[in-house]
């Protein structure tokens, strides 16, 4: 079994996380159009990061865990384009089993849905940016989204670590080694 989590979602936390401090430490001097720019960009960057780590996580737990053939039907699903609305998310983790589901519908509804607001306010913003729009996503809202997806991806490289037990609760994400 390999160091959990592997090098690769460390990297992809750290590319993250370069990218929002670009953001907020961005020369007030710049035009607004740079900072609308970069803003929309860490949106786009915060949902494709819980999108490839998903993914990831999810290979790397029925490899671990599966036989070379169930691993390599997982992993005909995977990467296909499937999203990370709150729903999404749910519905894909209840595929591996059904106490995920709650678990993650537990930390997506803490604080009054914040989580599950944040993640879908995002999701909504990613597609409104793809289309050519995504004039609402201001720096604060894709800071407060990037923090939200990075709870998310706590919660999921938790989750999927092989040494977890399926049936025992993850809810506690502070000490992930993913921070």
């Amino acid at each position: 079994m390999q160091t959990w989590p592997p090098a690769s979602l460390r990297q992809r936390q750290l590319d993250l996380r370069e990218t929002r401090d670009a953001l907020r430490n961005l020369d007030r001097n710049n035009p607004d159009v740079v900072e609308r720019a970069m803003a929309r960009y860490l949106v786009v960057r915060a949902a494709g990061f819980i999108e490839a780590v998903r993914d990831d996580v999810a290979d790397l737990f029925a490899t671990e865990k599966a036989s070379g053939e169930v691993a390599r039907r997982i992993r005909v699903h995977l990467r296909g384009g499937q999203g990370v609305t709150p729903e999404q998310l749910l519905t894909f983790v209840n595929s591996f089993h059904p106490s995920w589901h709650g678990e993650l519908d537990a930390l997506l509804s803490c604080e009054d849905n914040l989580l599950r607001g944040r993640i879908g306010a995002m999701v909504a913003a990613r597609k409104k940016i793809a289309h050519g729009d995504g004039e609402n996503v201001t720096t604060s809202r894709a800071l407060a989204w990037t923090e939200a997806a990075e709870e998310v991806v706590k919660w999921l490289v938790k989750r999927f670590d092989p040494k977890q037990p399926a049936s025992l609760p993850v809810s506690d994400t502070s000490n992930n080694p993913l921070t």
